[in-house]
């Protein structure tokens, strides 16, 4: 099986697939599946990545799953927050909402926007203990709470979590 990951980060930074990895790393059973990311550069740009999408899944023999990972953000994203959920539903991709962001969800506060790629590669440093204390990666319904995501109820779905 092969995930195909959309993020809204940018290739160059990597920062919101340094935070979810580490976490499947941390929380399921060694990997006999390919993890493949598609960085989007932004929110916005995540609906353009159909083409890139199909040729992940054209150059893979086996079962492909998409799972989009979004930032909440702000009450002012509405509008692109249901175009995006209307947009899943309608390709049948998996939503994994960060609420507000991943920041917040993975370290439980605002990081400033030139502090996050810094921030990503302390928070690998100390991944395993953060991990380890973390309690907001499996609300059923992320939009209710802050900080809050639904990242391992998407991936149970697929995978199996260590014992």
């Amino acid at each position: 099986m092969q995930i195909v990951l959309c993020l809204e980060t940018r290739s160059s930074s990597k920062t919101d697939y340094r935070y979810i990895k580490s976490a499947i790393d941390f929380y399921y059973v060694e990997r006999s599946f390919k993890l493949t990311p598609v960085y989007a550069k932004s929110k916005s740009e995540l609906m353009h990545c159909e083409k890139r999408i199909r040729a992940y899944e054209n150059n893979y023999p086996e079962k492909t799953v998409v799972v989009f990972c979004a930032d909440y953000d702000h009450d002012g994203d509405s509008s692109l927050n249901e175009r995006l959920e209307r947009y899943c539903a309608s390709h049948s991709y998996d939503l994994v909402w960060m609420n507000k962001d991943v920041e917040e969800v993975f370290l439980n506060h605002h990081i400033p926007k030139d502090e996050k790629q810094q921030a990503s590669f302390d928070f690998l440093k100390r991944k395993e203990k953060i991990l380890k204390a973390i309690k907001t990666l499996d609300i059923a319904r992320p939009l209710s709470k802050h900080p809050a995501s639904n990242l391992l109820i998407v991936l149970d779905k697929y995978l199996r979590r260590k014992a």
